[in-house]
């Protein structure tokens, strides 16, 4: 990812957005803590991630909608060039209202435009129990799901954004200032020339960066 850290080490970062309703009944926005991490995410590692926020914001429940994102870049400019300046966004989702799922869309906001995000696959997930913590916060549903990424998106000044099915659009996920990261300086800023399909490159990266998603 960067040239100061090891070769093999994935970097990438999750941040939690919650929409809840307050007690005064304006709609507000929780913003968890935004953390790098050195290891791939797997279904594992984001069923903790969800279950800790769950417990977090329990006093909030019921959650009408979350969503959660982890982005992986490429590790260096070698990698930045086979995948054509894209890493993979993973956004998990919950709502109380299995309607409101899989999400409508991903966008990058900036300078008044949208920019949607190339889907790759999505995977849908029942909750096998509604007395979990996690149930009781979030709901039973939940949709993973996989987008391509232009990684210069991450160097403009704009707001990743989604759209539910419906009841909810334009929902925050994060706010870019439009510096580059100190771990990403090593990579190129320049725009992706076209969008990708799922070739063998990709295929090798994402098994990397979310092995509990690659073969499903």
């Amino acid at each position: 990812m960067c040239g100061l850290i090891p070769r093999f080490i994935s970097l990438t970062t999750l941040t939690v957005f919650v929409c809840v309703l307050s007690l005064s009944a304006q709609v507000t926005t929780v913003q968890g803590p935004n953390s790098w991490h050195k290891n791939p995410v797997d279904n594992e590692r984001m069923n903790t991630q969800i279950s800790d926020a769950a417990e977090k914001y329990k006093e909030y429940a019921p959650i009408p909608r979350i969503a959660f994102f982890d982005i992986g870049y490429p590790k260096n400019k070698v990698e930045y060039g086979e995948l054509n300046g894209y890493g993979i966004l993973l956004v998990s989702s919950m709502s109380q209202d299995a309607s409101e799922l899989p999400l409508k869309r991903v966008f990058f906001s900036s300078n008044g435009q949208d920019h949607e995000l190339v889907f790759l696959k999505e995977f849908k997930t029942m909750l096998a129990s509604n007395d979990s913590q996690t149930a009781k916060t979030f709901g039973l549903h939940r949709v993973d799901s996989l987008y391509l990424f232009p990684v210069y998106f991450r160097f403009q000044k704009g707001e990743l954004k989604i759209d539910f099915s419906k009841n909810r659009d334009g929902m925050k996920l994060a706010e870019f200032d439009g510096e580059v990261p100190q771990t990403l300086r090593n990579l190129p800023t320049s725009k992706p020339l076209d969008a990708k399909v799922i070739d063998e490159r990709l295929k090798i990266f994402l098994k990397r960066e979310y092995p509990g998603y690659s073969d499903k």
